[in-house]
């Protein structure tokens, strides 16, 4: 299961008043959609360890029908179906996780689930802090800063970068001593001619390529994008890997479409809680 991950306007203190957003949620009624149909914030909502985490069913029209006794379609009645859709919202990095769904019926959408979602929020955050629920747009960072940084403070032991056909001069010295820069320079900028494009490393488990001078020539040159990097964290004492094509979305790994509120909610507030250093470096749009 993923989600959009979308950030809100940071709050200066939430006073300790984080559960009481999760008691105005659980107390909502159903709201009206239109065309006699409904949606509803499930009860249930969870909060632990600063993540809010809930979901919200929203009826639909179905798009099925009955056959009747003379092999004629008729419409089916007494049947009432909803959509679930879970979302979170971390106290922490003021993210707010949607999730990234595709609804078959006609009358729903996530552009609707989003609003009908930030509307709810944005009445809870009055009630509760006396401020709004201000959603932003969150992008993929277009430059290797991001990477660059969790290469520089991390043991990393997997590296992939493209467009290094287009590289250009290296420019940026890789090492104190003068002699190799211009030893490392001379065979990246000349003597390469490969027309290599897509560059895969990855060190053994023990190993690490922080300073292993292809992948610093790399991941320093001009125009080079950095897709991936795998890297050992030292405060969760385990590996983690941080895509690019990924970072607009957050994944909630071993969680059915299908799964469990209690299930699904409890797998999301832990990995909330493990990945928050990511969800901090997430950007919003200009």
């Amino acid at each position: 299961m993923d989600f959009k991950i979308y950030r809100v306007f940071e709050k200066v203190n939430y006073e300790g008043k984080e559960h009481k957003v999760q008691d105005y949620l659980n107390n909502l009624d159903f709201f009206d959609a239109g065309q006699n149909l409904k949606y509803v914030i499930n009860s249930g909502v969870e909060y632990e360890r600063g993540v809010l985490v809930g979901s919200i069913s929203e009826e639909f029209i179905p798009n099925s029908y009955k056959v009747n006794e003379d092999r004629t379609l008729g419409n089916l009645e007494g049947f009432e179906p909803y959509e679930r859709t879970i979302f979170a919202y971390d106290f922490n990095t003021n993210i707010f996780l949607v999730q990234n769904r595709k609804y078959p019926p006609k009358n729903l959408d996530p552009g609707r689930t989003l609003n009908r979602l930030t509307d709810i929020m944005n009445d809870a955050f009055r009630s509760v802090f006396n401020d709004s629920f201000t959603v932003i747009q969150t992008t993929l960072p277009e430059g290797n800063e991001m990477f660059l940084n969790w290469f520089k403070v991390n043991r990393v032991t997997e590296v992939e970068v493209s467009n290094i056909n287009q590289r250009g001069t290296l420019r940026e010295d890789i090492y104190a001593k003068p002699s190799l820069n211009s030893s490392l320079k001379e065979f990246w900028n000349v003597e390469d001619d490969s027309k290599m494009d897509v560059l895969k490393v990855r060190s053994t488990i023990d190993g690490e390529l922080n300073n292993n001078p292809v992948v610093l020539a790399a991941i320093h040159s001009p125009d080079v994008i950095i897709d991936k990097i795998r890297y050992y964290d030292s405060e969760e004492d385990k590996q983690v890997t941080v895509q690019r094509s990924k970072l607009d979305k957050f994944v909630v790994k071993d969680v059915a479409r299908d799964e469990e509120s209690v299930t699904a909610f409890q797998q999301v507030i832990n990995q909330v809680n493990e990945n928050r250093r990511i969800l901090r470096n997430i950007r919003s749009e200009e």
